[in-house]
């Protein structure tokens, strides 16, 4: 059997869109192990049957010592493939399977076409492991969830807190803020609001949002976590672009402006093309609520 080596060096959410890649090399015969940037994969993917290793990564030369192990190497979405290329050469491999992320292409079909030529069974539906945390969950009530940071270095993709606190005063029922360990600046703002401040490990996390009656937010990896568990979502777009990363149900539910120059984010370069950030600024509560109310 043919080995291959998938990179992916990118985000949670990222790699839960690049899951259906994986799982059909796999059902196509082909012995899989990945490469990823944190620590986050082993969990995502827990009790998985489709990937074989899981390396965590500190930097790409870390892969150098598997020179000539693998037959062929792949990389997920939106990875540079310049440094894929000349990582393949260095790793002595046979064939480089690596393209650029193009517009409007969704992640899931975008990472199935790099690998378009290997597969012999095609398999769209992402995985997750979820394990049974019910912590926070009201019986009873509407659980609501608010995904509102987009992490340390992506903070562009916020929506104002402000107006999450708008839309929060309108709903009712079990409200829940899910924050992150580089999102303190958020936390002084919402603890004073009528919700719960939820801080839990990434497993329990997976569980507690697969609770929910909804989940509303940033586009961040929470979100797609939202939409891997298959719940109701409603999902804030600025600046990246929502047929590429939104959500793939028909209750995964995207707002967004219509602006001509959005969506500007590259992903190829991490850039944006402007700094105004009007598509945010301008997208108000009441755009956001009208959406929401379909889900409670």
């Amino acid at each position: 059997m043919k080995k291959i080596l998938v990179i992916h060096t990118w985000g949670m959410g990222d790699l839960i869109l690049a899951t259906p890649m994986l799982k059909s090399l796999a059902k196509s015969g082909y012995i899989v192990d990945l490469a990823v940037f944190g620590s986050f994969a082993k969990i995502i993917l827990k009790n998985n049957d489709f990937i074989k290793q899981i390396y965590e990564l500190n930097s790409l030369f870390n892969l150098l010592k598997f020179f000539g192990k693998y037959d062929y190497l792949v990389s997920t979405a939106g990875t540079n493939p310049i440094k894929i290329k000349l990582l393949g050469k260095m790793l002595g491999v046979k064939r480089i399977f690596t393209l650029k992320q193009e517009r409007n292409i969704h992640r899931i079909d975008m990472n199935l076409k790099i690998v378009k030529s290997l597969l012999k069974i095609v398999d769209k539906e992402p995985y997750i492991y979820i394990n049974d945390c019910k912590k926070y969950i009201k019986k009873g009530e509407k659980n609501i969830g608010f995904a509102v940071g987009s992490g340390a270095k992506q903070k562009f993709k916020r929506w104002d807190r402000e107006k999450y606190k708008e839309l929060i005063g309108r709903i009712e029922g079990n409200k829940l803020v899910f924050l992150g360990k580089d999102e303190s600046d958020l936390e002084e703002f919402f603890k004073n609001l009528d919700v719960t401040i939820v801080k839990e490990n990434l497993e329990d996390v997976i569980g507690i949002i697969s609770n929910l009656n909804l989940l509303v937010g940033n586009d961040n990896g929470l979100m797609h976590i939202g939409y891997a568990t298959k719940i109701n979502t409603v999902t804030i777009f600025g600046m990246t672009n929502e047929k590429e990363t939104g959500g793939y149900r028909k209750n995964n539910e995207n707002v967004f402006l219509n602006l001509e120059c959005r969506p500007c984010f590259d992903p190829s370069t991490d850039k944006l093309k402007c700094n105004t950030y009007e598509c945010l600024k301008n997208l108000e509560s009441e755009n956001v609520w009208k959406v929401c109310q379909k889900y409670l």
